[in-house]
């Protein structure tokens, strides 16, 4: 019963954070969230057009 409710939790964040990224793509480098002993962090890495 509890890993059901975890695997919702997971889902739901996930969309959140994407959501978010979504909407701030534009301005968006780096993306960390810190939660007790989690952390979650993404990075956009790229490389300028020459």
């Amino acid at each position: 019963m509890l890993t059901k409710y975890a695997l919702v939790a997971i889902v739901v964040l996930c969309i959140t954070v994407l959501g978010f990224t979504l909407l701030v793509r534009s301005s968006l480098c780096e993306l960390s969230i810190k939660e007790r002993s989690i952390e979650f962090k993404a990075v956009l890495a790229y490389e300028s057009k020459k």
